[in-house]
């Protein structure tokens, strides 16, 4: 579901590609922040007719544009002081952790619906110095005990 600001409207369709179709697992957490979310929708006077079935509303009963996230992520930024980032940059984020987490890749691929192993593991995973740093104090331990 996009909004299509050439038009005006809303478009709701199929993924770009076949391996956008998917079924992703939720953590807990994540299952009882949508529940409370659907809570406050049910709780809204106003409600599009064609929008009621929808987790994140605005006040008016229509979705929120993808826009929105941003610019409330840029102010939240601007808050403290921080450089300015997208809230596709924690789609990345998310796959550097998941990595780290000692996720399978091949597991992180279907999850983020990428067709080809490539870009998840080439753009969307980063290396953290932390995540060096740890590496190395492994291999120092291996090498101790050899």
């Amino acid at each position: 579901m996009e909004y299509r600001h050439d038009f005006g409207e809303w478009r709701i369709g199929e993924p770009k590609t076949q391996s956008g179709v998917r079924d992703i697992p939720l953590t807990q957490e994540a299952i009882r922040i949508l529940k409370e979310q659907k809570n406050k929708i049910r709780a809204m006077k106003v409600i599009v007719a064609d929008f009621s079935e929808q987790v994140f509303l605005c006040k008016d009963g229509t979705p929120t544009k993808n826009s929105a996230y941003d610019t409330k992520l840029y102010y939240y930024c601007d808050k403290i002081g921080m450089k300015h980032f997208s809230m596709h940059t924690l789609r990345h984020t998310f796959a550097t952790r998941c990595i780290e987490a000692g996720m399978k890749p091949k597991t992180l691929q279907t999850i983020l619906g990428h067709s080809n192993i490539g870009i998840t593991m080439n753009l969307y995973v980063h290396v953290t110095d932390v995540e060096k740093e740890k590496e190395m104090r492994n291999i120092e331990d291996m090498i101790k005990i050899i």
